[in-house]
């Protein structure tokens, strides 16, 4: 009987606490497919594109002239000295090494300007949906990934947020820092 009462009161005790939770409305947002298909998401991929090429058409011009160079010193071989060739085939090798640093850092740095690039978007993204949740009276955006399940219909808003953000970023510049 004593148990009894404990949870009556208890139930009692929160039920008004209960009651003053707020409702909860929810707007459903697909952030996966906007961060594909964004006017800015799209030509962030088309600039890295572009820049990897061109950082590989670079070294690759640049190791074929050290491959060329290589391939003139065994032709002088037997016209230089020991001391010559060896310190010739050595200053080639620090420079196959050094051109390949370089091509990495390269693709370090456009890796960091492509990341930094998308969290721009990101950003505006979230700035987007907030306004969207506002606008509608939602209190809680949830990535429809994250959904179990939901009437998609009445929820779903990933369109209309995909078109706002493409109007209010329609591109971002890759910044590569040297």
């Amino acid at each position: 009987m004593r148990r009894l009462i404990a949870v009556w009161l208890l139930c009692l005790s929160t039920a008004p606490v209960l009651a003053e939770v707020p409702q909860s409305v929810v707007i459903v947002v697909d952030t996966n497919r906007i961060m594909r298909e964004a006017v800015a998401a799209v030509g962030i991929a088309r600039q890295v594109e572009a820049l990897g090429a061109r950082y590989g058409n670079d070294f690759n011009a640049a190791e074929a002239r050290l491959r060329k160079e290589d391939e003139s010193l065994k032709d002088q071989r037997g016209l230089l000295s020991k001391e010559a060739y060896k310190a010739r085939v050595k200053e080639l090798r620090e420079q196959l090494v050094k051109l390949r640093s370089s091509a990495q850092r390269q693709r370090t740095l456009l890796d960091r300007a492509r990341a930094e690039a998308l969290r721009k978007v990101q950003v505006q993204l979230q700035s987007v949906a907030r306004e969207l949740a506002a606008k509608l009276g939602a209190n809680i955006v949830v990535q429809k990934a994250a959904l179990v399940w939901a009437d998609e219909q009445a929820l779903e808003f990933t369109e209309d947020v995909l078109n706002r953000l493409n109007e209010v970023l329609p591109s971002v510049t890759i910044e590569v820092s040297e």
